[in-house]
C-alpha cells in the first residue's frame, strides 16, 4: 500500500512538473523592441475583424468562406504575434512591418479560408478560376486578385484559429490603400458559376 502511494504521490508531481513545463512554452515573452499584444486581445482581435458564411443545398455545403480584414489593427497584432512565437529580434520585427506598411499603402488584403466538396472549384488563385472576388466601399467597386497562403497548416491556424484542414487559404488582395478603407463598412463578395455569397464587414 505504501508503495502504492509513493508512485502515486511521484506520478503526481512528475504530471505537474510537465504541465508546468508546457505552460512555460506556450507563454513566451515578447521580444524586446516589439509592441506587447497579449495573445487573448490578438484572438479577440480576429473574432472582431472576421466573418463567415456558408451555403447550403438542402443538407448539402455548397461552400463555406471565413475570412478577416488584414486592417492596421489586425497586422499590427499580427506581427506581435508573430514576433512572439518566433522571437523575431527588433530588426526582423522593423524589417516585417516595413514590408507590411509598404504594402498596404497600395492595396487592402483579406485572410480568406475557402472550402467547396468539389476540388475543381476551389480555384481562387488560378488564372482560369471559375470566382470573381469584389469589395465594395465608400461607393466604389475593387476587383481582388487571390494567392494561395504557402505556410504550413499549424502556422496558419496559429494566426487564424477558425481555419481547418479541409478549407484552402488565401490572401485576397484590392488595389486600394488599406487607410483609405479601413474602419468603415464594406462588403466582400465571392460570385461564380456555383454560387454567390457576400460577408458584411
Amino acid at each position: 500500500m505504501k508503495n502504492f502511494l509513493h508512485l502515486s504521490l511521484i506520478y503526481i508531481l512528475l504530471t505537474s512538473l510537465m504541465l508546468t513545463s508546457l505552460g512555460c512554452v506556450t507563454r513566451l515573452a515578447t521580444p524586446a523592441g516589439v509592441p506587447d499584444i497579449p495573445v487573448g486581445k490578438y484572438d479577440n482581435l480576429i473574432e472582431e475583424k472576421s466573418r463567415k458564411i456558408q451555403i447550403y443545398d438542402g443538407l448539402y455545403n455548397k461552400l463555406t468562406v471565413e475570412s478577416t480584414w488584414l486592417d492596421s489593427a489586425v497586422t499590427e497584432a499580427s506581427l506581435s504575434h508573430n514576433a512572439r512565437l518566433q522571437q523575431w529580434n527588433e530588426l526582423k520585427y522593423k524589417e516585417e512591418k516595413a514590408k507590411v506598411i509598404s504594402k498596404h499603402a497600395e492595396s487592402t488584403e483579406f485572410f480568406v479560408s475557402f472550402y467547396s466538396p468539389e476540388r475543381k472549384h476551389n480555384d481562387l488563385s488560378n488564372n482560369k478560376t471559375l470566382w470573381k472576388i469584389f469589395l465594395d466601399v465608400n461607393g466604389q467597386r475593387y476587383e481582388g486578385k487571390a494567392t494561395k497562403v504557402k505556410l504550413l497548416f499549424s502556422e496558419i491556424q496559429v494566426l487564424y484559429p477558425y481555419h481547418n484542414r479541409w478549407s484552402t487559404p488565401y490572401v485576397v488582395s484590392f488595389p486600394v490603400a488599406t487607410t483609405l478603407v479601413e474602419n468603415k463598412p464594406a462588403t466582400l463578395t465571392f460570385t461564380g458559376a456555383v454560387s454567390s455569397t457576400q460577408l458584411q464587414f
